[in-house]
């Protein structure tokens, strides 16, 4: 794959916790959130392969909880590779970007945009005034998206958002955890298909993939537990089968590609 522009991980949902046993049992599941994150971390820092990047969508910690950041700075900080952060539900933006990007001027709302090897991502912040664990895009951001979707600008863009933002069919998922206003952060991006290679979630603790009007949309994996997404489902089920994971994303001069990892550590 000579034209390949840039490789990145796509992980979510680590919900790391002060309290090193949370998440054993929980969903029923075998290992706490801090086993899972560390096994991830051992999982990609001995990849062979270099990645450019990390692309963490969310969910950092469980709780907003400062000593839970100070454990997730510990872990994640192992990482070999760059790692560019989207703020959760579960998260506290202003201590995320404080201990874990130790930044001292804070961003009120965390959406920022950044450029690596001729690609442009944008990172939204979906936590905006609605009852969690919905998201919602402030007025604000989505003014600043649709002016970058709008520009007349070649490269290609990535979005990353923590919530999904289209229904995907499932009944707890669209009632219960999406993002409010999807269908206007939906029409923001639209302007800019034609370059847009993928809209990079988590919240679901699955992988899911959806193509609508030309753009991409793709979850992936918990480090810690998944969750079930069957046709009519309206309660919360955990997938005690399935394995944590994360996903492989190559972009080459025309196609994006991504493979599904999991792993057993």
């Amino acid at each position: 794959m000579t034209d390949t522009i840039l490789r990145f991980i796509h992980i979510s949902d680590t919900h790391i916790s002060a309290n090193p046993d949370y998440g054993r049992g929980s969903w029923q599941s075998p290992r706490s959130t801090r086993e899972g994150a560390e096994a991830l971390v051992r999982q990609l820092n001995n990849l062979p392969f270099e990645p450019d990047f990390i692309l963490h969508t969310g969910d950092v910690a469980y709780d907003p909880d400062p000593s839970a950041y100070d454990v997730a700075r510990d872990i994640l900080g192992k990482l070999r590779y760059p790692v560019y952060y989207v703020a959760g539900n579960h998260d506290y933006p202003s201590e995320l970007q404080r201990i874990m990007l130790n930044r001292e001027e804070l961003l009120p709302s965390f959406y920022y945009t950044f450029e690596i090897n001729g690609v442009q991502f944008v990172c939204l912040d979906s936590n905006g005034p609605a009852e969690p664990p919905r998201g919602f895009v402030t007025e604000e951001q989505l003014t600043w998206l649709e002016s970058i979707c709008r520009a007349d600008d070649s490269r290609p863009l990535i979005v990353a958002i923590h919530h999904h933002i289209l229904p995907v069919g499932i009944p707890w998922l669209d009632d219960f955890m999406r993002t409010t206003n999807g269908e206007e952060v939906h029409r923001a991006l639209f302007p800019a298909r034609d370059r847009l290679r993928g809209v990079f979630f988590g919240h679901i603790h699955q992988n899911v993939d959806m193509y609508r009007d030309g753009i991409l949309y793709a979850s992936t994996l918990s480090s810690w537990v998944q969750f079930h997404a069957w046709p009519g489902q309206t309660e919360t089920i955990a997938d005690i089968d399935a394995d944590p994971g994360f996903s492989l994303v190559t972009l080459t001069r025309d196609q994006t590609y991504i493979r599904r990892c999991r792993f057993r550590d």
